[in-house]
């Protein structure tokens, strides 16, 4: 016997929907008690083929791609490595026992290290032949990040700065800025008595004072060549060993070492299948090593792999403090959208570190126990948020597992089978995630044709039916001004409540401590793209709650709930409304999550329009980009200064606060 396949399942109930949709619109009785449930089948019926189309789209999804998203340092490119076997041995000069050994050590192609190594987001990908691409930063860009380096090295010499006036720029940019502008540290023993020590000689600091900044900046801007560095595709050249290859160039770009290359902004990794050999990677579209988290976790960048259906997203997690504080409130402020089924594509990976999870309490030094004890205690943390996350979706990986403490090297208890076996327990475990999600859209394939099945068949709605869903439609009706339940002062400080710009000024002071951080976003207009930051984004976040419990997201939920109550009190006090209820709560989910989203929008929008023009003929910006350099009286501070300026310009004419807010919903039957 044949078996259908779903393409053809789909396409055949389709179908049927569509002509069953045509015949009921066709329909000429007037009689009120059939119109109303025509009416309701059709909207049913039309909402069930919708969902299909979306279905489809899914299940067409060929090969997926894994986002890793974590804080900076917990380990995301190391385990990226060892899962993709993007590793190899190499032979290293390393001190064991205060003697200096030539030892054979793993090491992995990418930059690793304590974190801030990686300067940018990196797409991995498998191809024919190896080679490296980058998107550049632009010569300007480049240029202002080299005279943000000057004012930094200006500002070391300065002592008792408060945080807030302290300038500080990334290590991944600074090692950047250093290599391009030939500027790099070197070090020197020295003797101090009977003791050495190490000593950081520091060139840009050498020649600022002998020169002073405004030479200094004219040096650094000589040296960079940033003119020249044009270059954009490296290619393996066949002339050393292919992994070796990889592990230097990957290095050289990511620190800015090559002449002709630019700081990238992305890197994309193309490697060959000679050296994927035994590896999973190419069962995927890509693999993607984002930038670390920060002060700032919900980041515009991040938010196409979020939202991208074609995407498993891991947020990476270090045991102990699993789920860690930035991935909590990320996924926090995803998953309260219930319409777009986040939690089918969300993975929590935990990285333990050696022995970890032997030591659990109550685990008995069992690892497997100690894990699965884990794996409960995140799940419970999830649902205190109010979160959906599936258990399954918990995933544990400890790349170092079998390795030896002293250098990393195999340890001899163990084989490659062993290590091979935790990779293959991994990718089979994402293989799970996708295979559960496309199980779960199979199943609501067969529960419409099932829901259809009962539609097309049935007779016309009882009276007690249609009064009840009249009934339904007046609440429905009741709660279509949202105004009632939120009104616009609601965004305006209401004693203890922080209205919205309040918030979002606060917000902006908090997430971006440093001075210079806020002085290159006012000289970007909102934006400073070396540390992902958008502020027009934020405020989107801001205004929409970041959780169910702040700003529009919360004030919201009880009207949210009120139709949830209505549909719930139709499907248990009417059996073969039933029918109808499944589609109804998706169309629900979908109205209130698209308006929280458009007004998050508009919103940002809004903020776009009212800092405009996003240039420097901005009284505005140039008020902002101008405290810099602004002689203070006692007590001023410049974050309080640009702070009020931001809070002033937002909050006057038609103020951010006193938006109108659309209505939720017209009617939904």
């Amino acid at each position: 016997m044949l078996t259908i396949t779903w393409q053809e399942e789909i396409a055949s109930l389709k179908q049927d929907l569509s002509k069953e949709i045509n015949k009921i619109s066709g329909h000429s009785e007037i009689n009120i008690r059939n119109h109303i449930s025509n009416h309701t089948c059709m909207n049913n019926l039309k909402s069930k083929l919708e969902r299909l189309d979306e279905i489809e789209k899914i299940l067409s999804i060929e090969k997926y791609k894994i986002a890793f998203i974590g804080t900076i340092g917990q380990g995301k490119t190391t385990a990226i490595c060892h899962i993709f076997n993007l590793i190899s041995d190499f032979n290293v000069s390393k001190t064991i026992a205060n003697k200096s050994r030539n030892v054979i050590e793993t090491k992995e192609l990418l930059s690793t290290g304590g974190g801030k190594t990686t300067i940018c987001e990196v797409i991995i990908k498998a191809a024919e032949k190896t080679y490296i691409e980058i998107d550049p930063y632009t010569v300007d860009e480049m240029e202002n990040l080299i005279l943000e380096f000057c004012d930094f090295i200006a500002d070391k010499g300065k002592d008792n700065l408060q945080t807030d006036q302290k300038i500080i720029i990334s290590k991944e940019i600074e090692r950047a800025i250093r290599n391009i502008t030939e500027m790099k540290l070197r070090y020197k023993t020295v003797s101090d008595g009977d003791k050495k020590k190490p000593q950081t000689i520091d060139p840009a600091k050498e020649e600022f004072d002998k020169l002073g900044l405004d030479e200094l900046k004219k040096l650094t801007l000589n040296n960079a060549n940033l003119e020249s560095r044009s270059t954009n595709r490296i290619e393996f050249d066949n002339q050393k060993n292919e992994q070796e290859w990889i592990k230097n160039t990957f290095a050289a770009i990511n620190t800015a070492e090559l002449k002709e290359f630019a700081i990238p902004r992305k890197i994309y990794l193309y490697v060959s299948y000679d050296v994927l050999s035994g590896s999973n990677l190419s069962q995927f579209d890509s693999v993607v090593d984002t930038k670390g988290l920060d002060e700032n976790p919900i980041r515009k960048d991040l938010h196409k792999y979020i939202e991208n259906q074609d995407t498993i997203c891991l947020f990476v997690t270090p045991f102990n403090d699993a789920p860690e504080a930035n991935i909590r409130k990320l996924i926090g402020y995803h998953l309260t959208s219930k319409s777009k089924d986040f939690h089918h594509r969300f993975v929590t990976l935990v990285l333990p570190h050696k022995h970890e999870p032997e030591k659990v309490h109550e685990c008995n030094e069992d690892r497997d126990t100690g894990i699965q004890i884990r794996k409960e205690e995140i799940q419970a943390t999830f649902r205190r948020l109010n979160l959906d996350f599936f258990l399954d979706n918990i995933l544990f990986y400890d790349a170092l597992r079998y390795y030896r403490d002293d250098i990393v090297k195999l340890n001899e208890i163990y084989d490659k089978q062993d290590v091979q076996a935790d990779k293959n327990e991994f990718l089979e475990a994402i293989a799970g995630v996708v295979e559960r999600r496309r199980n779960i859209l199979l199943d609501e394939i067969k529960n419409i044709q099932e829901s259809f099945t009962r539609i097309k068949n049935g007779d016309a709605l009882t009276a007690t039916e249609i009064k009840a869903i009249e009934n339904a439609i007046q609440k429905i009706k009741d709660l279509r001004d949202l105004s009632k339940s939120v009104p616009s002062h609601n965004y305006k400080d209401q004693g203890q409540d922080k209205g919205f710009v309040t918030k979002y000024v606060e917000d902006y002071r908090t997430h971006y401590k440093a001075w210079n951080t806020k002085h290159a976003i006012h000289r970007n207009f909102g934006y400073y793209d070396p540390k992902n930051i958008d502020i027009y984004y934020d405020m989107r976040v801001i205004a929409e709650g970041r959780n169910e419990d702040e700003m529009l997201k919360k004030f919201t939920k009880p009207a949210k709930q009120e139709l949830e109550n209505i549909l719930n009190e139709l499907t248990s006090a009417n059996e073969s409304l039933k029918t109808f209820i499944p589609e109804l709560v998706i169309q629900l989910n979908s109205l209130y999550d698209d308006f929280i989203s458009e007004l998050g929008k508009k919103i940002q929008k809004e903020a776009q329009n009212k800092l405009s023009p996003q240039s420097e003929d901005s009284k505005f910006w140039e008020a902002l980009i101008n405290e810099k350099s602004k002689v203070r009286p006692p007590g001023e501070t410049y974050t309080d200064n640009v702070c009020q300026t931001l809070k002033s310009e937002l909050e006057k004419g038609q103020s951010l606060n006193s938006q109108d807010f659309e209505k939720l919903v017209s009617i939904i039957y």
